[in-house]
């Protein structure tokens, strides 16, 4: 993974070199249900199916088995820059924040041998639930891919595309205390489309909203600063 950001590092600064004359772009944009929200949203609605032990089956590990609610709104925060290069191309790379409270209920079975009869050992079991709260922030980084349809002074219109990684920083909490812990809970691939994005205002200060769906959520509404070269200051297209 330390190699994979090295050669991004690597390929934007080979970029900010050879073409000394592009644009920067810096971005923020407030993103709205993000492929992380929708997918916790929608498990709420999946059915469990509760194994309970038979009294002779052999004893085994706990079982536990966790309902959860989301209880936060559906926004996350995205933060681009982008190198863009001529009318129609720019690469760029996105750091996301993206937080989601929820309610847990954990029921937990517990198993353990007591005694025998006429058809051998047999087994108790105990149920009991814990409620809590479950707090997962989401932080992921992926460089971007921007395609311009077209390029005006006052408006434009393009398509994005980006890939990186995800990281879940979990901390659950059971009521009264019994439990909590916070740690990194896993990483992985993570990912962000969005075939329309226009944006519109002046040549420095501009207002943007795309469509797609991944990280960034389905919709991002922001707003993106333009630095510009000098060869480009002095050539704006009219």
């Amino acid at each position: 993974m330390k190699k994979f950001f090295l050669s991004i590092i690597f390929c934007f600064v080979a970029l900010f070199t050879c073409f000394a004359q592009v644009e920067h772009r810096i971005s923020f944009g407030v993103g709205v249900f993000s492929h992380a929200y929708l997918s916790e949203f929608f498990s709420e609605f999946d059915d469990v199916d509760r194994y309970y032990p038979s009294p002779y089956d052999e004893p085994c590990d706990d079982y536990e088995y966790t309902d959860k609610w989301i209880c936060s709104l559906p926004f996350n925060a995205n933060l681009h820059y982008e190198l863009a290069i001529g009318k129609h191309f720019g690469v760029g790379l996105c750091a996301g924040y993206d937080y989601i409270r929820m309610k847990h209920e954990t029921e937990i079975i517990q198993t353990n041998t007591t005694g025998q009869n006429i058809y051998g050992n047999y087994n108790t079991w105990d149920s009991f639930t814990e409620y809590g709260r479950l707090h997962r922030h989401i932080l992921y980084f992926m460089p971007e891919v921007y395609v311009y349809w077209f390029k005006k002074s006052h408006v434009a219109m393009y398509s994005k595309i980006g890939a990186g990684m995800r990281f879940n920083i979990e901390k659950k909490t059971y009521v009264h205390e019994r439990y909590q812990y916070t740690r990194l809970e896993e990483k992985h691939f993570y990912f962000h489309a969005a075939p329309v994005g226009v944006e519109f205002g002046g040549q420095k200060w501009r207002g943007f909203a795309e469509i797609g769906y991944g990280a960034q959520g389905i919709t991002q509404y922001g707003v993106r600063y333009t630095i510009k070269g000098k060869e480009k200051e002095s050539n704006t297209e009219e």
